[in-house]
């Protein structure tokens, strides 16, 4: 019976020893390039720039929200300034009452209650209002002012969740370069369709 051999294979690149090769940093190798081309990270970057501004709608969107949800606790806050002194009165009558004098606590909640009322209604007024105008690319300060200033709403508690969250999210938004640039072409009249078209299909990122 005869033993019919198979001709050896050639490794790849002429190397004799295939995979197992124990001599495998020849140095008459080409050498091979374990380093990333930094023109694709920069060109990765980019486009993750150019695609921020599709965030601006959003952004003012929710802004618009956030200012309803606002305005409602606003409202309640300064209805309940308004009942607390009405309370205060109430119980003023009653005899053998201790503590502090109903109208000290009267005022004290008034100035409590109201002042976080009137905060909390201006920021929701800036909100709505710059939500509006951010929607078509204009007025980026103004937004700016709204996403930092929704933080003082933080002191009613029922709104910081949302305010610090699309606080965190606009400001991350709004500071990109791209999307500065963005409302420099919509305060110089450009619709909100012409930018992000213009922005979603550049392809030079020049």
């Amino acid at each position: 019976m005869s033993m019919h051999r198979q001709p050896p294979t050639e490794s790849p690149e002429g190397n004799p020893f295939g995979e197992s090769n124990p001599f495998s940093d020849n140095p008459y190798a080409p050498p091979r390039s374990t380093v990333a081309d930094p023109s694709a990270d920069l060109f990765a970057a980019r486009v993750s720039s150019r695609k921020m501004v599709g965030h601006v709608p959003v952004v003012a969107v929710l802004m618009m929200v956030q200012g309803g949800l606002e305005l409602l606790m606003g409202v309640f806050l300064a209805v309940m300034a308004g009942i607390f002194p009405l309370l205060m009165r109430m119980e003023g009558g009653q005899a053998g009452r201790e503590g502090p004098p109903p109208e000290v606590i009267a005022w004290t909640m008034l100035a409590i209650y109201g002042s976080l009322g009137l905060l909390t209604i201006v920021a929701a007024v800036l909100h709505f209002l710059a939500g509006l105008r951010n929607y078509r690319f204009r007025s980026r300060t103004l937004g700016l002012v709204a996403l930092a200033g929704g933080l003082v709403t933080v002191f009613s508690c029922y709104c910081a969740p949302t305010s610090v969250a699309l606080a965190v999210y606009g400001l991350v938004t709004y500071l990109n370069a791209d999307v500065g640039q963005a409302f420099q072409e919509g305060e110089a009249g450009r619709s909100k369709e012409e930018i992000l078209r213009d922005f979603r299909n550049d392809a030079a990122f020049d």
